[in-house]
């Protein structure tokens, strides 16, 4: 009977594992359905798996006279990977099909090994009893084969499984009684059948499904077709087999390793970038939560404000609260309680709302729980809005209180746009009751947070992490999360994997494609070419007959040369540029993402109130109220002082600049070190008064001369110098020390503010590093002040160090400079 009695199960086999061992390397983050979560942490090990024993029994098929080890090697990892294959896709998740397909493919390739079988294949047997096995099923359970049809066809699931029971009686009545035309009918037939089931199953995108009857679709159309198995022999044959392993094979195997490596590369970036999403969003939370605070801190401080309170100046109270709320840009509603709950001053923006508040959980904690600013869970006010309140308790004296209020709008926070909320899921939650804050996709509020739908409160309770979770349609999520501190916020960004991945997966289809198109052509050319050798060597062997040359002594060799090897060598030199290239840009790309999001933050902090004077000034000034000389000078002096902080940091960013791309010169020229540093500190005292008496300068009465870039020393001793206040509480000294010792010149910056951490002293001066205290205390500034330091000292020749006791002991830069500058001794 031809191909009927010669065709193998092991090759199904084959062509199984190739296909679904592709399918698991090349887009393993399909297999994320519910019955595949299982096996979805090691489906890239699986599928490798499924590749080699595949790829290992294909090649002893091709070459025969190989040692028999090695199909037995093919067979033994192929039957390993089918195995827990089996048993996690579709034992635990009681899958009806595949617990009868995969046992059945596994005893009939070892049955073929048996003595019995030798040089006869069982593929069409093993088709017929599938055909059978899912007919009976179909006519007996229709419910549990729905997914495996069309939608077209689902109501008539009986009536396809009466067509499998048909054509695999038939087969199997045409293989028993030998008769050809009846069994190339039923595999016709089958074909039909299973691909009504591929197209069922891609519908639904259930890769490892589609492949399988794709295959066995395949098989049955074949059987139906050939006649005959080409004979395994002769030139043609030997370039047909090195063609299909030597094209297709190597190209599956480069384009999973790259594949692989791609994915690797991809999620260690999406990792990092979801953390720093998280973490920004976490900032700007914190940022804002801090400055609601300090400004009820502030207000609630006031000596004028509790004069008002204490007097029951109501035009001034409510001047006061409506400033809260309508000129910090930061509170959507302001009021005012009494100790009893009653309203001394209702918000604006809530219709003047009045009534006893006593019973809301923000009052109490203001109330009785000493001067802190409380942060409430979230709530529907009585107008039916939802809110999150800060409130605090304002001290009357005698014993009197009453508490100040100031609201944030839920929907408002949902509607403002972050570095996270523009390219990821985010959702806020309260970590005591688990409700929602925020969320980015359907605004949702006052809710229950979906993310506590996948994962356990206990998997988010960490400080923060990177985790993955699968959604309620069985899809992997990325999940980063933060605790914003001083709250009992938590903030979830998620990210969807498939989304991610989508260029891999478009990657790898390209590389299956091209393999598949390099494997058609190649064996098309085996065929051209193996024709072609054949001609020749028969008129070769014809003339050596003519001749009388022994044919036997005659020997043809088939040397190689260098191409090949010349090839790897230059591809290995490809993958390696272009793995430094990847780490290189994965580099770059991390520092720009934390430049850019430290540059945002910092523009914005003096930008902010820039524009919320300019809007003040603006309206006084439509309004004809004029300001008094005192107010306008304050004014001009604060706009004056968020515009020298814009010029630091864009200083600051120049310099930078310079730094990398080698343009940071110095300008050496004979100078006075003392008499600059008198100038430093007469400039710094006269900007800032409050400092006045705290300021110290130590220097040699005489004149401190040497060969400085005396521009650069001016920037170098004015950021020491403000950082040393910055990073001090008021009322405390700050000591400048100027010195010869030891033929060089010495200067230190001495403080006795909230001191370095012994492990961030290492780090100090590098650029962007801030120290942990120093983070929490923030002063502002993008962290690279110590940076441009630490490259002034050392490009004059010099060296820059700092030292502290700890946290709160204070610190001390110490600068050592040459007399000369290095540069202008070069």
């Amino acid at each position: 009977m031809g191909i009927l009695e010669r065709a193998r199960v092991e090759w199904f086999a084959a062509a199984f594992g190739l296909v679904v061992g592709t399918t698991m390397v090349f887009v393993p983050y399909e297999f994320g359905a519910a019955i595949f979560q299982v096996i979805y942490p090691y489906v890239r090990s699986l599928g490798s798996l499924f590749l080699v024993g595949s790829a290992t029994m294909l090649a002893a098929m091709l070459y025969p006279t190989w040692p028999p080890f090695v199909g037995w090697l093919g067979r033994v990892l192929f039957l390993a990977a089918v195995a827990f294959y089996w048993w996690a896709a579709t034992v635990l998740p009681r899958g009806i099909t595949g617990f009868i397909l995969y046992p059945l493919m596994a005893g009939m390739l070892l049955l073929e090994r048996a003595h019995r079988f030798q040089g006869r294949g069982l593929l069409p047997v093993f088709i017929a009893c599938v055909a059978l096995s899912f007919g009976g099923l179909m006519v007996l359970v229709p419910s549990s084969f729905i997914r495996l049809s069309l939608l077209a066809f689902g109501p008539f699931i009986r009536l396809l499984g009466g067509a499998f029971l048909a054509t695999g009686a038939l087969l199997a009545v045409g293989l028993w009684r030998g008769h050809e035309r009846a069994c190339r009918i039923a595999a016709g037939s089958m074909s039909v059948l299973f691909l009504n089931m591929t197209l069922a199953l891609g519908s639904r995108g259930s890769w490892a499904g589609m492949g399988v009857y794709a295959v066995l679709a395949l098989a049955c159309l074949l059987l139906w077709r050939m006649r005959q198995v080409p004979a395994p022999s002769g030139v043609r044959w030997r370039l047909f087999r090195g063609m299909a392993l030597a094209s297709v094979l190597p190209i599956l195997g480069v384009g999973a390793v790259t594949s692989y490596v791609a994915q690797r590369a991809i999620s260690a970036e999406l990792r990092g970038k979801a953390q720093q999403a998280v973490l920004a969003e976490t900032a700007w939370l914190e940022q804002s939560a801090a400055i609601a605070r300090s400004l009820l801190r502030s207000q609630s401080r006031d000596p004028g404000f509790i004069e008002a309170v204490r007097n029951g100046d109501r035009k001034e109270m409510v001047e006061r609260v409506e400033l809260l709320e309508n000129d910090t840009g930061l509170f959507d509603a302001a009021w005012l309680l009494d100790a009893t709950g009653e309203t001394l001053v209702p918000s604006k923006r809530l219709n003047r709302l009045t009534g006893n508040f006593a019973e809301r959980e923000y009052f109490q904690q203001a109330l009785h729980g000493g001067d802190a600013v409380w942060v409430s869970r979230p709530f529907l006010t009585r107008a039916g809005l939802p809110f999150i309140v800060f409130s605090t308790r304002v001290d009357l004296g005698d014993g009197q209180r009453v508490v100040l209020v100031g609201g944030l709008s839920l929907n408002r926070l949902g509607l403002q746009s972050t570095l996270a909320s523009r390219s990821y899921h985010v959702e806020l939650f309260d970590r005591r009751d688990g409700i929602l804050l925020r969320e980015t996709e359907r605004g949702d509020v006052l809710t229950r947070a979906p993310v506590l739908g996948m994962l356990a409160p206990e998997a988010l309770s960490a400080r923060e992490g990177v985790l993955e979770a699968f959604n309620e349609s069985g899809r992997r999520l990325l999940v980063a999360h933060a605790q914003v501190p001083d709250t009992e916020w938590t903030v979830v960004v998620t990210a969807r994997l498939r989304e991610a991945f989508a260029p891999v997966t478009r990657m790898g289809a390209w590389v299956v494609g091209i393999a598949v198109l390099a494997g058609a052509i190649s064996l098309l050319l085996s065929q051209w070419v193996g024709r072609d050798v054949a001609v020749r060597l028969e008129t070769l062997r014809d003339g050596f007959a003519a001749l009388g040359t022994p044919a036997r002594e005659l020997r043809v060799q088939a040397l190689g040369d260098d191409e090949v090897a010349q090839l790897a060598d230059g591809f290995n030199d490809m993958a390696a540029r272009i793995d430094r290239t990847q780490k290189e840009l994965r580099e770059a790309i991390a520092i720009r993402d934390q430049f850019l999001s430290m540059a945002s933050h910092e523009l914005r902090t003096p930008l902010t109130p820039l524009k919320a004077t300019l809007e003040l000034l603006i309206r006084q000034s439509e309004s004809g109220v004029g300001l008094t000389p005192e107010r306008q000078r304050a004014t001009f002096e604060r706009l004056t002082r968020q515009v020298d902080r814009l010029t630091r940091l864009i200083g600051d960013m120049l310099d930078v600049s310079r730094l990398q791309s080698g343009r940071f010169a110095l300008t050496v020229a004979p100078m006075d070190l003392t008499a600059l540093a008198l100038e430093v500190m007469e400039r710094i005292q006269s900007t800032r008064p409050e400092r006045q008496g705290l300021l110290s300068l130590d220097a040699p009465d005489g004149q401190l001369v040497g060969r400085w870039d005396e521009q650069r020393l001016d920037q170098l001793l004015t950021n020491l110098v403000e950082n040393a206040l910055r990073y001090s509480p008021p009322g405390t000294p700050v000591s400048v020390r100027v010195r010869e010792e030891d033929g060089q010149v010495r200067m230190d910056v001495e403080d006795r503010g909230i001191g370095i951490p012994q492990e961030s002293l290492p780090q100090l001066f590098t650029p962007f590093f801030r120290a942990r205290n120093a983070t929490e205390h923030y002063a502002g500034g993008l962290g690279l002040g110590l940076a441009i330091c630490r490259e002034i000292v050392e490009r004059h020749g010099g060296r820059i160090q700092a030292s502290s006791e700890g946290p709160g002991k204070g610190t001390c830069f110490t600068v050592w400079l040459p007399r000369a500058a290095v540069a202008d001794a070069a």
